[in-house]
């Protein structure tokens, strides 16, 4: 009966803390990298406001800056790694908070900044911006930029941060359940 009893306390406790991995791995967070406007994230619906330049041209290794302006209740401003061709460029201001020190428009719900981008290779590039509020409101803007640089420059290797995020969200949990299953039958080893 001892056994048995330990047994289900072991079981019980492994789901319970993959449960808790999983239920953590779900929660909206505007610092990770992986695209929004999909399933399972913010959704985009036209109701925010975002604009900026269409298209850019720039020169590899000089700094260029773009004037986001973002509103109608926004809350967020993001140019983040990983998302379209932003991989190419260094961004001096990935998030941008409405009300933070960086946001120059000092109307709730209204985002206005200035965000210096260096592109790192020559070619032609989508710039993502992304924008969102509460729920599920978001919405994204394209920026085509154009970079003229020496010949034989070659693009940075492309960082996956997503696929990196979503490896150890499933690793972390099996990884946790296996080791408690082993420490339980240890335990149970040793009665």
């Amino acid at each position: 009966m001892k056994r048995n009893h330990a047994t289900m306390v072991i079981v019980a406790l492994s789901f319970f803390v993959l449960l808790i991995a999983a239920t953590g791995s779900v929660v909206a967070n505007p610092e990770l990298a992986n695209e929004c406007g999909g399933t399972g994230c913010h959704e985009t619906f036209g109701t925010l406001t975002l604009t900026t330049n269409s298209t850019v041209d720039a020169e590899t290794g000089v700094p260029f800056t773009l004037q986001i302006d973002a509103g109608n209740g926004v809350e967020y401003v993001a140019v983040k790694q990983g998302w379209a061709d932003n991989d190419y460029f260094n961004i001096s201001e990935p998030l941008v908070q409405d009300g933070s020190t960086n946001d120059t428009d000092a109307a709730d719900g209204e985002i206005s900044v200035e965000i210096v981008i260096t592109p790192l290779t020559n070619g032609t590039y989508t710039l993502r911006i992304w924008t969102a509020a509460g729920g599920s409101l978001a919405e994204s803007f394209d920026v085509t930029v154009t970079v003229a640089g020496p010949s034989g420059t070659t693009p940075p290797p492309p960082v996956d941060l997503f696929g990196i995020w979503s490896t150890m969200m499933i690793l972390v949990p099996i990884a946790t359940g296996v080791i408690l299953l082993i420490f339980g039958y240890l335990a149970l080893k040793r009665n």
